[in-house]
């Protein structure tokens, strides 16, 4: 009976794979999670400039209406600017019909409104 040995397990091995797969998983883990931080990030900025893209919009709109009030002859408004009580500001270009680019049958005016560093422009002929 004095024969009998116990066995001998050589699990430290086995454990030391255990770690690396263990330290392989949470960098992938790792790496997943800054991946999606940073394109939710981006997102988010995005989102800002949307807002700002908007206002500026309606600023060149606003020297669109501007310009259609006055339609009749919208020449004297050729280079006018003006700041809005938002920040938001606009500048509209007037050319002759016939004239240089202008392929229009009266007038082509061309507005550019703006607000924190992004620009919109609206064009119309007519």
């Amino acid at each position: 009976m004095s024969d009998i040995k116990p066995k001998k397990h050589k699990s430290g091995g086995k454990r030391g794979i255990s770690v690396l797969y263990v330290i392989f998983i949470a960098s992938i883990l790792l790496t997943i999670s800054l991946g999606i931080s940073g394109i939710l990030i981006s997102q988010i900025k995005m989102l800002g400039e949307i807002r700002y893209s908007v206002v500026a919009f309606y600023a060149a709109d606003s020297g669109i209406e501007l310009a259609l009030m006055q339609r009749d002859n919208p020449l004297p408004l050729n280079n006018y600017g003006e700041t809005l009580s938002n920040g938001a500001a606009y500048q509209i270009f007037v050319i002759s019909g016939g004239v240089g680019s202008c392929n229009a049958e009266n007038y082509c005016v061309e507005s550019i409104g703006s607000y924190q560093k992004t620009k919109r422009a609206i064009k119309i002929k007519y």
